[in-house]
């Protein structure tokens, strides 16, 4: 039996390992969490959130992680508050098979079709380490950085899905760390 409290994607579903994990971190731990499950769920109504031949989001679904994540942060300080999605312009993308594409050997065989969440306005943070980085992807360690600005700063430890959040999240941040 699951608390009232508990989101309704856990009271549904059966029992997983995440469901265990949230049920712990909120009974037995004073740190926050932020449960994606139901933003996502509610998203996906209306539109793909991950890619077709990846197991990751797409930008439109680190759009909603982003903005949950931010809104739960503004609790604490409401200054951090999400851009909508109306601050982004859709960009269609055409490309080849991506990460499932890869391990079944098909990346010149099958193709997807994406959108992109290009900024209305151009972005203020950067990227400052690694000195060469290859984007927002698998560093081990990145750091962004808002010259001269006066926002809070960072700490993000994360895993493969954060990739795609971290170019929305680092605009709230005078310095960001992104820790794999």
């Amino acid at each position: 039996v699951y608390p009232e409290h508990m989101p309704a994607a856990i009271r549904r579903a059966p029992r997983s390992r995440i469901d265990q994990l949230v049920v712990h971190v909120r009974h037995r731990s004073t740190v926050p969490d932020v449960d994606l499950r139901d933003a996502l769920w509610q998203a996906k109504q209306d539109e793909r959130l991950y890619h077709r031949t990846d197991t990751h989001w797409k930008d439109l679904g680190a759009h909603v992680a982003y903005a949950e994540v931010l809104s739960s942060l503004s609790r604490d300080a409401p200054a951090l508050r999400p851009r909508p999605r109306t601050a982004f312009e859709k960009r269609h993308v055409h490309q080849r098979g991506l990460d499932l594409a890869q391990m079944m050997g098909l990346t010149r065989v099958l193709e997807e079709d994406d959108i992109a969440l290009d900024p209305r306005t151009p972005p203020d943070s950067r990227i400052v380490e690694p000195k060469t980085p290859n984007g927002y992807g698998i560093e081990a360690r990145l750091v962004t950085e808002i010259p001269g600005s006066s926002k809070p700063r960072a700490v993000v430890f994360r895993d493969s899905f954060f990739s795609s959040v971290i170019p929305f999240l680092s605009e709230h941040f005078s310095r960001a760390v992104y820790l794999w």
